[in-house]
């Protein structure tokens, strides 16, 4: 990335973001910022470069570094734009900025993208730039978690209906519900269908994306949803750089342990950090395969047999499955039972 002189941090909102600049030769303390209000919108994102080559002073581009939370559909406008212009620009976890910002009292969108700028000018060799997803694996994440809602819906709709079979007696307001409530299950059902078939369309008409789905739902367990979510959340495997534990990490399987001085020292758990959607899919994958794998039933039994606790047994399964999941798509091989994956140092 090079020297950073001008570090911008931008806190984004639906109509518009805060950005707030920092001057720093040398990463000084005091160095001076100011700050602006921008429409988030395509207006807003040329008038943001023209202020900050006013307020630069002729510096150029390449010591410049923009950074902005991830915050989905209002970060990622300005985020491709300033790719697509040769800017550098990083979206980083909220989570993360926060926690790096010590005490803080005031709380506004100024004050936020302060924050941020900060983060940048303290981080800017660690962070990660922005690279835009391909339009194919854009187009699979937005159909993936629309199935996601409609199973949801699904989901609650259904559990409605059977709640009020059990403890209402017949009448004409349940006999209503019943039936509505029957012909929205149909119809969601429908669009579910028509989710998977886009799915399947989508990963079928880019080389790449065919390449790692067919790989990983080689091994037992893993089907279409499964592995539609590891391909989605792990940019096709490009985000974490191929290291199984930073995944395991972001899919709340990785265990931590506590320990100081004498008197703490805990067993490792998992963090409650997660995502429970592809956490849950994980599991689903973990159950299957222990039925439908020789080699990680074999384990399970083992397992079962040393008097592991039956959470913990899971959990290692699909910390198992992951490892050899990043394995297979870095050499590009498929599952094979009697194969030893390597996995990085860094998981091991």
């Amino acid at each position: 990335k090079g020297m950073k002189k001008i570090f911008i941090g931008i806190d984004f909102s639906k109509e518009k973001f805060d950005a707030t600049l920092i001057k720093a030769e040398g990463l000084k303390e005091c160095a001076p910022s100011m700050h602006e209000v921008f429409d988030n919108k395509t207006s807003g994102f040329r008038r943001l470069v023209r202020w900050v080559k006013a307020q630069s002073e002729g510096l150029p581009i390449d010591t410049w570094i923009f950074c902005g939370e991830n915050t989905g559909a209002y970060s990622i406008g300005l985020s491709n734009y300033l790719y697509a212009s040769g800017y550098d620009m990083c979206l980083e976890c909220a989570y993360k900025i926060k926690h790096s910002a010590g005490i803080l009292r005031a709380k506004n969108d100024k004050a936020d993208s302060m924050v941020i700028a900060e983060y940048a000018m303290r981080n800017y060799d660690k962070i990660r730039l922005h690279k835009p997803q391909s339009s194919s694996l854009t187009c699979l994440r937005e159909v993936f978690l629309y199935r996601h809602s409609l199973v949801r819906q699904k989901v609650a709709l259904t559990v409605r209906r059977d709640e009020k079979r059990l403890t209402q007696e017949k009448s004409d307001a349940r006999a209503f519900m019943s039936f509505t409530s029957k012909h929205l299950i149909t119809e969601i059902n429908k669009a579910i269908y028509k989710c998977d078939q886009k799915i399947k369309e989508t990963i079928a008409a880019d080389d790449e994306l065919r390449e790692i789905f067919d790989i990983i739902t080689s091994m037992p367990g893993i089907g279409v949803q499964n592995a539609t979510c590891l391909m989605v959340y792990t940019d096709n495997f490009q985000k974490f750089d191929m290291d199984s534990r930073k995944i395991a990490c972001y899919y709340g399987i990785a265990p931590f342990g506590r320990q100081s001085g004498t008197s703490v020292n805990s067993r490792p758990k998992v963090s409650p950090f997660a995502n429970r959607m592809i956490k849950s899919l994980l599991s689903q994958a973990a159950l299957a395969a222990i039925k439908s794998d020789i080699n990680i039933h074999n384990y399970y039994q083992r397992l079962i047999e040393r008097g592991k606790h039956p959470l913990l047994i899971h959990n290692n399964i699909k910390n198992k499955m992951l490892h050899a999941l990043v394995a297979m798509v870095r050499d590009r091989i498929k599952y094979n039972p009697d194969y030893v994956y390597q996995i990085n140092k860094s998981a091991a």
